[in-house]
């Protein structure tokens, strides 16, 4: 049905159907019973049980400042809810509902004290600490540099003169460990803001920041939208990662762009603080084409540990030598090592799931999606478990088939290596190593996320096994080995931002080696180790890197030099996404004669289907300075095509 909710409602104008849904009843406020003293005398009406729990009962109320909750006060004295009852009909104490905040707790965090910093970390508080105004602050900090207490240092003194704080951090699997560290720091002021939480916890957490009081929110990109009335700085941690940029659904925002918006808004300073930063905050800040703008540098490590070396294997080769496993055998190696050294190590690999596509051996048919222009990829969660093809876009899932469905072929293969597959030959060859996956399909969970980190932490496990989730800002002071089993699939993307995506991501799960007092080591496998990406990654030089990527947007008018409007069309008819589409890009180029700019398209998408919906796209480049007019998309819309507008996109 191509509109299910105009047929729907249609149907029920008519009186052929009748709705039985009840709409879903907002968010209440939690009520919790509490017991207040009246008055320590005790009425000569009483029974003797009543009077031997009341006597008990203003003990312990007395000791607890006249106040205690219903149930607790139950389980210490030793009595019923309807004794007390009675003794609040009898006007000896009352029973009143009291409004408790749902908020995720973590676990209990032990009091931690502000760490003695070192020259680079005391210079950029210092700096920190001296404003008092809008201002963007980028602090580039290699890997294990002490970000993270420089943030909670300077964080103290905004609370301390009754402001609060705003963390963004990139994705939920961050929040947990992040929020540990401020909760030590500064208790019960910090509080969480992601889309992980319940209804409940976050209206609760929601109405809690309006309150003006000073505090700490720690969340993912929505939470720059946080209600907090007497804001006094902003941090987005991670700054130059994806996930703060919104581009489904609709509007499509920058996380760090609104920050930028709402610092000024608030006369407040912004820290951007990254191993790896943007190029659009690079260039922005380190050449200051803005006032208000510093650069803060750490450029080494804490306790001056030094930076992991980095060894990259040429896979080709170990093809010629006869090595045909996901494994190299200085890998190999290491993973040895691994439990006779009682040590912890890292596994990234690029793609969640078993493999990248199922192959016929026989007819060379793909396995695809019935609602997507994707192969379907194999997923295989223990020896007991079914065998299921599963798509990585709309989520359809099916039986793997014992035969080919085009020439019943028994023979099929699976195609390339997901984080399954990898913990799979890790059990098989490495049987001593216990493994976790940390990926979207082992940390769909509540709480899976930090449940998963703490058994690590622990020790209950050798390996730490998993996708992008492992770069994003990570702790681990016991992991020394960090294997990047295939930097290839970052590499050869269809997309201007490939190399520097693929730069970021390599230097950041690199930077989980040697964090603690132990050396680490990376051992990085390719198949394309003279790759200058590799070659940057290897030796750590991010400045080199960024100069070179820098000329090349220039000379192509990439961002962050030019700009890009994606124009985003789907519909379920794929003739009238394309026709919609092409009278789009005729408006543009008729009603834009003088622009300088260039489109590109109509096309059909990279994917062209996904969930039923046929997409097309229209490129629009120009520079930062040029203007263009768009349409009244109303006039182009047909009544089944759906258009979304992507300032400067990530992923085209």
């Amino acid at each position: 049905m191509i509109n299910p909710q105009r047929g729907l409602k249609d149907l029920l104008q008519r009186k052929w159907i009748e709705s039985y849904l009840e709409p879903p009843s907002p968010p209440r406020p939690k009520l919790k019973q509490a017991v207040t003293l009246v008055d320590d005398i005790i009425p000569l009406d009483l029974t003797s049980r009543q009077q031997e729990v009341l006597i008990l009962v203003i003990k312990v109320l007395k000791q607890q400042g006249g106040e205690l909750w219903f149930n607790d006060l139950i389980k210490i004295c030793s009595t019923s809810s309807s004794l007390l009852k009675n003794l609040a009909e009898k006007g000896c104490i009352v029973i009143t509902d009291r409004e408790v905040l749902r908020q995720d707790q973590g676990i209990f965090q032990t009091s931690d004290q502000p760490k003695i910093l070192n020259q680079y970390q005391t210079e950029s508080l210092q700096a920190i600490n001296s404003l008092s105004s809008y201002a963007q602050i980028l602090l580039h900090g290699v890997t294990g540099s002490g970000k993270t207490e420089v943030y909670l240092q300077a964080i103290a003194p905004i609370l301390n003169i009754g402001k609060s704080a705003l963390v963004l951090v990139p994705e939920i699997g961050l929040t947990p460990q992040l929020t540990d560290r401020f909760r030590a720091r500064f208790g019960e002021q910090v509080f969480v803001y992601h889309s992980a939480l319940s209804d409940g916890e976050r209206y609760d957490t929601w109405r809690n920041m309006t309150l003006g009081l000073p505090q700490i929110i720690i969340g993912t990109r929505s939470a720059i939208f946080a209600p907090l009335p007497k804001l006094g700085l902003i941090i987005l941690d991670e700054e130059h990662d994806s996930s703060f940029k919104q581009d489904q659904p609709s509007p499509c925002y920058h996380a760090r762009k609104v920050a930028q918006w709402r610092a000024e808004l608030e006369n407040c300073p912004l820290i951007l603080g990254s191993a790896t930063p943007s190029l659009e905050s690079w260039l922005e800040i380190k050449h200051k084409t803005q006032q208000n703008r510093f650069y803060l540098s750490l450029p080494e490590r804490i306790q001056a540990r030094p930076m992991p070396p980095i060894k990259i294997i040429d896979l080709r080769q170990e093809l010629r030598q006869g090595n045909r496993s996901i494994f190299s055998y200085d890998l190999q190696t290491a993973l040895h090592q691994l439990k006779a050294t009682r040590q912890q190590g890292i596994l990234f690999i690029h793609r969640r799931g078993y493999s990248t596509f199922v192959s016929c051996r026989s007819c060379g048919y793909v396995m695809e999606c019935p609602h997507c222009d994707v192969s379907l990829a194999y997923h295989h969660e223990h020896p007991d478990a079914a065998q299921l093809l599963r798509c990585h876009y709309c989520n359809y899932s099916q039986l793997y088939p014992q035969h080919c469905p085009e020439c019943e072929s028994p023979y099929f293969k699976h195609f390339g290596s997901g984080t399954q597959r990898v913990t799979e030959e890790l059990n098989r060859l490495f049987p001593e190593l216990k493994c976790i996956r940390f990926d979207s399909d082992t940390t769909s969970r509540k709480n899976a996320h930090r449940t998963l980190l703490t058994q690590f932490a622990n020790g209950e496990a050798d390996l730490l096994v998993g996708t992008q989730m492992l770069t994003k800002g990570l702790d681990l002071a016991s992991v020394s080995l960090v294997g990047i089993v295939s930097a290839d699939g970052l590499l050869h993307l269809s997309d201007y931002r490939a190399s520097e995506r693929a730069f970021q991501t390599l230097v950041q799960v690199a930077g989980g080696a040697g964090r603690g007092n132990d050396p680490g080591q990376v051992i990085l496998q390719t198949y394309t180790p003279e790759h200058p990406v590799i070659q940057a990654v290897q030796r750590h030089d991010y400045e080199s890197f960024v100069a070179t990527e820098l000329q090349q947007r220039q000379e192509l008018n990439y961002p962050p030099y030019g700009r890009l409007i994606l124009l985003r069309l789907s519909s379920f008819n794929q003739q009238d996404v394309e026709q919609t589409a092409q009278k789009l890009a005729e408006f543009l180029l008729e009603n834009n004669p003088n622009s300088d700019f260039e489109l590109l398209g109509p096309a059909p998408a990279p994917i062209l289907r996904v969930a039923n919906r046929y997409r097309w796209q229209i490129l629009l480049k120009t520079s930062q300075d040029s203007s263009i007019i768009l349409p009244k998309f109303s006039e182009f819309n047909s009544g089944s095509v759906y258009i979304t507008i992507d300032i400067d996109p990530l992923h085209l």
